[in-house]
C-alpha cells in the first residue's frame, strides 16, 4: 500500500498501530487472494471517501460482504471496518508528520466525516488524540528534532 508503516510515525508504544504488524505485513498475508489484492486496491482508491462502506468493497472484490470479511479474517486477522478504519489513521499520521496538515485538512482527506469520529478512532489506534499527536509534533520540529512526548490518558 502507499502508506508508509504506522512504526515510522512518532507513536506511544502502547498504541494499537505500535503494537500491530505492518500494514505491509497484513497485505503479504493475504497476496495468494485475488479478491483481497481487489480490496486493497480498492481501499487505496477510496480510503477518503467517507461514505464507502463494505458493500461497496465486496462489490469491487466480486464477494458478498459476508464472505470478504471471512476473507479477511482468515488470511488477515482483520475486518473492512478495522483495516478501513486503521489506513485512514496511519494516513492521518503520515500527513500530520510528513506534510504539516493541520488537524481537519487531515481527517476531511482521510475519509472521516467527522472531527468527533476522526478523534474516537484516532485516540483507539495511536492512543492519544490528535491534537496531542500534533502538539507533540510541534515541539519535536522546534526543539530541533527531540523525541516528543505524548502523554497517554488510560
Amino acid at each position: 500500500m502507499g502508506v508508509k508503516s504506522a512504526h515510522s510515525h512518532l507513536l506511544p508504544h502502547c498504541s494499537l498501530l505500535a503494537k500491530a504488524p505492518p500494514l505491509a505485513e497484513v497485505r503479504g498475508r493475504s497476496v495468494y487472494s485475488r479478491t483481497l489484492e481487489r480490496l486493497w486496491t480498492f481501499v487505496e482508491r477510496h480510503y477518503d471517501d467517507p461514505d464507502i462502506r463494505l458493500t461497496d468493497a465486496a462489490r469491487q472484490s466480486g464477494v458478498s460482504p459476508d464472505h470478504l470479511n471471512l476473507l479477511l479474517h482468515r488470511f488477515a486477522g482483520t475486518t473492512f471496518h478495522h483495516l478501513l478504519t486503521r489506513y485512514r489513521v496511519e494516513k492521518c499520521l503520515e500527513l500530520l508528520l510528513e506534510k504539516d496538515y493541520t488537524l481537519t485538512e487531515a481527517y476531511s482527506r482521510c475519509g472521516f466525516n467527522s472531527p468527533t469520529t476522526f478523534d474516537r478512532q484516532f485516540k483507539k489506534w495511536v492512543g492519544c488524540l490528535p491534537s496531542e499527536y500534533k502538539r507533540s509534533i510541534t515541539f519535536s520540529r522546534e526543539s530541533g528534532g527531540a523525541t516528543p512526548s505524548i502523554t497517554i490518558f488510560e
